[in-house]
């Protein structure tokens, strides 16, 4: 007989472990390895984006933070955070707060009974009143049509660039002039290779208003009434976005029109200089053609212009899409109604089966530019626990 769990998380990130640390009063188990897209997806040179009281993971009552992690490790505080300092961190969290963590990757969850039953890949089969998706991104990286077709050894997402010296000496084009493709250019460039960078807009440098700057006692307060919070838009939009709820309330129009703009893609002023100094960048371009030819990629643009490539790298942004979860079933997929592409869900992040969860990514269309970001995991994870102790 399989292994009856209260809850299976289903991704180990920093939701999932966030979740599963505010239930670890029931048999909650997360499945995943541990940090995977920020381990194997990310530049390990990169540098977050969010300020240091932004970017803890959540405990209950405030414990588990990144403070606590140094007071308890003597670790140093560094800002800009680096990845590697955020990875140790994490892993410290894990093992202090999650206790059951399977680093298998569910390979399916079937509706049985009155409530599921989740394979690994590796063959271990569990029971579970609830399941919480809690995935992240990566699964939904948006491919512009023409090119999803040819993905593969030469055509391909940008990750992985923790292993970029395999294009040193390449030709690499790449496609997306966001966060993610200017650390994917940036990082392949440092690597040795010759990269051109194509966006379809302009590139927009995200301004260096970072709160570890030093300031006078009356510019930090100021700072901080205007900018609460790091890279969520300009004042007062930025206070909005903060407030789940508040955004949640808002009709859906005026809701994709905030994450617009709060998510516009852009870049970090700490990799400004480099990119600017190393990446060759055309603007106001796309992709319209690829094709192999002699062992290289022939690459025609909007512009006319013709491009000889090695590799092509593609950073679009992401796109959810239920269908995109293999793991479940038809029949649990049935269950779980969608709007405009994205699941329902209610204040408690239960979708339509309410005890099937979305949180991270898949919340966005509800809560707002919190669900993509580490702050929001607290929100997240607290609204699980009550529904869960419901």
């Amino acid at each position: 007989m399989a292994e009856k769990l209260d809850v299976a998380v289903v991704g180990a990130g920093p939701f999932g472990l966030s979740v599963a640390a505010h239930l670890r009063e029931r048999k909650v188990r997360t499945f995943g390895e541990e940090m995977e897209t920020w381990r194997t997806c990310m530049p390990r040179e990169m540098l977050l984006r969010s300020a240091w009281e932004e970017t803890s993971l959540s405990a209950p009552d405030g414990a588990g933070t990144l403070d606590a992690w140094v007071r308890e490790t003597e670790a140093s505080r560094l800002e800009p955070i680096p990845l590697e300092l955020f990875l140790r961190y994490s892993a410290w969290f894990a093992e202090r707060f999650v206790h059951d963590r399977d680093p298998s990757r569910v390979a399916s969850v079937e509706p049985s009974g009155s409530g599921f039953r989740l394979s690994t890949e590796e063959g271990s089969e569990v029971e579970a009143s609830h399941v919480v998706v809690a995935v992240g991104v990566m699964p939904f990286a948006y491919v512009p049509p023409g090119l999803a077709e040819q993905l593969g050894e030469s055509i391909s997402i940008a990750t992985g660039m923790e292993n970029a010296d395999r294009y040193a000496g390449k030709r690499v084009l790449v496609v997306g002039g966001g966060q993610a493709g200017l650390e994917s250019a940036g990082v392949a460039a440092a690597a040795g290779a010759t990269v051109e960078l194509v966006t379809r807009s302009r590139v927009r440098w995200f301004a260096d208003r970072e709160p570890h700057h030093p300031r006078g006692r009356v510019r930090a307060r100021l700072y901080r009434l205007a900018y609460p919070v790091v890279g969520f838009g300009p004042p007062p939009l930025n206070r909005l976005v903060m407030n789940p709820d508040l955004f949640a309330a808002l009709p859906e129009r005026a809701r994709r029109s905030l994450s617009a703009r709060v998510l516009r893609s852009g870049g970090s002023p700490w990799i400004r200089e480099f990119v600017e100094r190393s990446v060759r960048i055309s603007e106001k371009n796309t992709i319209t053609n690829v094709e192999q030819a002699s062992g290289s990629l022939v690459v025609r643009l909007t512009d006319g212009t013709v491009r000889e490539v090695d590799q092509v790298l593609i950073a679009c942004g992401y796109r959810f899409d239920l269908d995109r979860l293999s793991f479940l079933s038809p029949s649990a997929r049935a269950r779980i109604a969608t709007r405009n592409g994205w699941p329902v869900i209610d204040r408690f992040f239960r979708s339509s089966d309410p005890n099937i969860f979305f949180v991270g990514y898949a919340a966005e269309d509800r809560f707002g530019p919190v669900s993509r970001f580490v702050i929001g995991a607290d929100f997240a994870a607290s609204r699980v626990r009550q529904a869960v102790e419901r």
